[in-house]
């Protein structure tokens, strides 16, 4: 797995959003590289009408909408929000403890990254609910319109983040223990957004995607 060791004089001043998830801006930061990825798919039993799967179920991409699998027993029991977001993607594993990082092909395309509960309501995109975080870029927002602006997005609330470019992959940095999420560009190892989370539940990858596709990297 790969995991962060920030330098203290590298960091900005801190701003908190709310009990349960922090928003320290970070410059860079030095990642050492000790073991494999984390491992997963995208769980084709939780993929949004307009989405569509490569056949190992590495890449999606936003197409044509399309039938929806049956939705799994643990969405909600309430009829009104038993419907699934057309947009969202979930992965096939589950984590509820240690450390592990993964990466994600963005391309040029309008999209959320992060993590959410295995509960998580599927009818809300990523970040727009109290049991998922993310970042997002998505162009077709007039404030945003610049590659290199994105949005944290934490259980309804969401904040400009800025960087120096815009990267080809984002890597993603979850400490389950110590409570962080973190999202990297891998080439220049820059921090992009920090979520500190007090975690209740098993987290899994989770993904919005409005244009364009997403691809997990294995390498």
């Amino acid at each position: 797995m790969q995991y962060l060791k920030i330098e203290p004089q590298m960091q900005r001043s801190a701003s908190d959003s709310g009990p349960l998830c922090g928003l320290p801006e970070v410059v860079s930061c030095s990642v050492n590289k000790t073991r494999g990825m984390f491992e997963f798919q995208f769980d084709p039993q939780s993929a949004g009408s307009y989405l569509h799967l490569s056949k190992n179920n590495s890449k999606v991409t936003k197409g044509k909408m399309q039938k929806c699998h049956s939705l799994p027993d643990l969405i909600t029991a309430k009829p009104k929000t038993n419907s699934r977001n057309a947009y969202t993607i979930l992965g096939n594993r589950a984590i509820s403890e240690g450390k592990h990082y993964w990466e994600i092909q963005t391309g040029d395309g309008s999209f959320t990254i992060g993590v959410a509960y295995k509960s998580v309501r599927r009818d809300k995109e990523i970040g727009w609910t109290k049991k998922s975080w993310g970042l997002g870029k998505q162009k077709w927002i007039p404030s945003i319109l610049h590659d290199s602006v994105f949005k944290a997005l934490a259980q309804g609330e969401q904040t400009e983040v800025r960087i120096s470019s815009c990267p080809e992959r984002i890597g993603v940095h979850l400490d389950y223990d110590l409570g962080s999420v973190t999202f990297t560009d891998p080439a220049t190892q820059e921090v992009i957004h920090t979520f500190n989370i007090k975690f209740e539940e098993p987290v899994v990858p989770a993904f919005s995607l409005y244009k364009g596709s997403l691809s997990i990297c294995s390498d």
